[in-house]
């Protein structure tokens, strides 16, 4: 009797050993499984984060006259582009309205230059004689690329995605100041 309790005894530890053996396991198995998932995010976001860390936009002038430069090195196109020109000080950047275009293939070493709108041009004259020493003023940006994603790269280099639902950020000014969403 005595021999078949430690008997018992003894299967019940191997049982026990092999049941906390194969929690680590499991336990391991998991973790691996998380990095693995996490790696694969990783991936997923670089990836679709590539395109879109080809892009950018600033200003030159041509003789008088201002254009806002775009440049896509990436090899597929971007989409819904839509620019305003920083026309304030870092504390206190206004946005004014500069161009919106459908579609932008890639681009070669010049970029794409496109004329800035009303509202950015009725406003450079003030900004120029704030800024003698730097008359060019930034960049916001926003685009989808080929995943649809959209981004925006802000005038300080700044790139996110841009998760509002409206086309234009609210810090983004028409010609007389207001915002481009205020509804009338």
């Amino acid at each position: 009797m005595k021999k078949q309790a430690s008997e018992a005894e003894q299967q019940t530890a191997h049982a026990r050993r092999q049941a906390e053996q194969s929690e680590k396991q499991t336990e391991e198995a998991r973790a691996q499984s998380k990095a693995v998932a996490e790696q694969l995010e990783w991936a997923r976001v670089d990836r679709e984060r590539a395109q879109a860390e080809s892009v950018a936009a600033w200003t030159e002038s041509v003789g008088n006259d201002l254009v806002v430069v775009v440049q896509n090195q990436s090899l597929t196109p971007i989409f819904d582009v839509r620019l305003a020109t920083c026309l304030g000080t870092d504390n206190r950047p206004k946005r004014y309205y500069a161009a919106r275009k459908t579609v932008l293939p890639p681009s070669k070493d010049d970029g794409h230059k496109l004329a800035p709108a009303t509202a950015t041009i009725m406003n450079l004259e003030d900004w120029r004689k704030k800024h003698p020493k730097n008359p060019l003023p930034r960049v916001d940006l926003i685009f989808k690329d080929k995943y649809g994603i959209e981004w925006q790269r802000h005038w300080d280099g700044q790139l996110h995605p841009y998760e509002s639902e409206q086309p234009f950020p609210t810090e983004w000014l028409k010609a007389d100041g207001t915002s481009l969403t205020a509804t009338p």
